[in-house]
């Protein structure tokens, strides 16, 4: 089933690149057959050119600004929680069974010998660094885990995750975001929101980009694209038509296939 979405996907990206090529060819030859022609053979060449480009996969996901507010009241919400840490044992709760809770961690012993999680749940709002890290660390290694997942409210530098290579558990440090997107969200167990920011988020020029290049905006899209193409079958097509065609079908393109702005499943991180 993968490997046929993944199929559809790409011929759905070469038809987008031939419509593009098509509209172009239209306008610079009259003769139907021989603009069909090089167009083929010019979404052949840039599909074969951006498949080079884009061997590797680029994953970095972005949520909503809904999404984002909720992320950062829910945070607020479970620092000003007693015991926040109860509400991480509900969520791990939902896929194991064998947890044990201490003050600020949970311990999940997995079904394979000798494998366990640590969920640490520092709901400081420190920013995480290396000397953090290390009083985290110093905490939790007595329990030997495999892995340890640290949520906090942010990540001071990069220089953290490199730092977190330098030991033989795998840590993974999750902020305010990646702990909605990578927990909450996946889990879908979220916590309640018992406090909200008294702010009033404007819609950034970021935000309003993701939501105009978001994967519900393709059809729009390329409905318009096709409606420009159609017409300029029985009319002839001149300059205009073919910038915003073309601009439509890039919009539709980026849109559908870019990695920053559509959200995937994730991998399950406890």
């Amino acid at each position: 089933m993968k490997k046929i979405n993944f199929y559809l996907q790409e011929v759905l990206k070469f038809l987008l690149i031939f419509l593009i090529s098509f509209v172009w060819s239209k306008y610079f030859f009259h003769k139907l057959w021989l603009a069909i022609l090089i167009s083929l053979s010019l979404s052949a060449i840039i599909y074969i050119t951006i498949l080079l480009i884009t061997r590797k996969k680029r994953q970095k996901n972005t949520l909503k600004l809904k999404e984002k507010e909720d992320a950062e009241n829910m945070f607020l919400s479970l620092s000003c929680n007693d015991k926040p840490i109860d509400f991480f044992a509900k969520l791990a709760h939902k896929k194991h069974e064998n947890i044990i809770k201490h003050k600020d961690y949970l311990v999940i012993s997995h079904e394979q010998e000798n494998v366990k999680t640590v969920l640490f749940a520092d709901m400081s709002f420190q920013k995480m660094t290396v000397a953090r890290l290390m009083e985290i660390y110093n905490k939790v290694k007595k329990e030997k885990a495999t892995k340890i997942v640290i949520c906090c409210k942010e990540i001071s530098d990069k220089d953290v995750s490199v730092f977190c290579q330098n030991f033989q558990e795998k840590i993974i440090i999750l902020d305010t975001y990646e702990t909605y997107k990578k927990l909450f969200k996946y889990y879908d167990c979220f916590p309640e929101i018992t406090q909200k920011y008294n702010t009033k988020h404007s819609l950034a020029f970021k935000d309003f980009i993701a939501y105009s290049l978001n994967k519900n905006r393709t059809k729009g899209y390329l409905f318009s694209a096709f409606v420009l193409i159609l017409s300029g079958l029985f009319v002839r097509i001149n300059i205009y038509y073919c910038i915003i065609a073309s601009l439509l079908v890039v919009c539709a393109i980026v849109s559908q296939f870019n990695p920053y702005f559509n959200i995937k499943n994730e991998k399950e991180m406890l």
